[in-house]
């Protein structure tokens, strides 16, 4: 079984506990999940960026597929963080026996005219004790639990703004790529795409923040890395299926997927169809 594509209903999911809070534009959800059988986790939003932080449990296994980042088998640990940026869809297929998360939706509005930064299965000590610090007043009604939740979430506000979004305009590294760079990047990914490529090794291609990166690479490209990277490994995965004999799993590992089934779902959304329908009816 591989993570929800669209291709098969939606798995039941089992909550056992949900405790849900409200405070300075931002949504929290706490949740407690059974997931003895696979359990879909499925999310986007349009309007929303959504940050999921892993609060413990006993998870055996965790596969996603990821548009914006590093897909496949990862198990997470108490205090990982998965920051995922508004418009983009997130899949991962889980089982064990219990888990609990907070899952944060801000709006994109909390964060001004800029943008959440990607990241999987990231670290930040002072997030994961914000997250528990609003947990231990969920509860409450009274007023300091109702001030305490307020200036938390404040707090992972401004966090969030200044250390996980790209720079402010008036601040923004406005830092373009000539010509030179632009083809180093194009030819760097394209001999790399069978390996995992990271933002801040691209970053420092350029002798750039990831920040400024990110930024530049926009203007140049007109779309994100990730994206930019997934399209040429599903262009190279196109050639391939039409021009050697290569199976569908050789060609989803030359491109640097790690499993088939994530190629399998990538190509769907990219093409429209699977990579075998795909050979065949060329």
């Amino acid at each position: 079984m591989k993570p929800w594509d669209g291709d098969r209903p939606l798995t039941p999911r089992v909550v056992l506990e949900q405790k849900d809070v409200a405070a300075r534009g931002l949504a929290f959800t706490f949740g407690t999940e059974q997931i003895s059988e696979p359990t879909d986790w499925c999310s986007f939003s349009d309007t929303h960026h959504l940050v999921y932080v892993y609060r413990g449990g006993a998870m055996h296994s965790m596969q996603t597929a990821l548009d914006w980042g590093p897909s496949g088998q990862m198990l997470p640990t108490v205090g990982d963080i998965w920051w995922k940026p508004a418009g983009v869809p997130c899949a991962a297929l889980v089982q064990g026996e219990i888990a609990g998360y907070c899952e944060i939706a801000l709006p994109r509005r909390a964060i001004g005219d800029t943008a959440l930064l990607p990241r999987i299965k990231y670290r930040d000590p002072l997030m994961h004790h914000l997250v528990e610090e609003i947990y231990s007043v969920a509860d409450r009604d009274d007023a300091i639990a109702r001030l305490l939740t307020d200036s938390v979430a404040e707090t992972m506000r401004l966090l969030i703004r200044d250390k996980y979004a790209e720079a402010p305009p008036k601040s923004r590294e406005h830092r373009t790529f000539d010509t030179r760079t632009r083809t180093m990047l194009v030819d760097y990914l394209n001999d790399s795409l069978d390996s995992d490529i990271h933002l801040d090794a691209l970053a420092q291609l350029t002798g750039m923040s990831v920040q400024a990166f990110i930024g530049a690479f926009r203007r140049a490209f007109h779309t994100t890395p990730y994206q930019f990277l997934l399209d040429l490994r599903i262009d190279r995965a196109k050639t391939l299926l039409l021009t050697t004999q290569q199976t569908v799993a050789e060609i989803a590992s030359s491109v640097g997927f790690s499993t088939p089934s994530h190629f399998a779902t990538a190509f769907r959304r990219r093409v429209g169809i699977s990579p075998s329908i795909y050979r065949h009816r060329s």
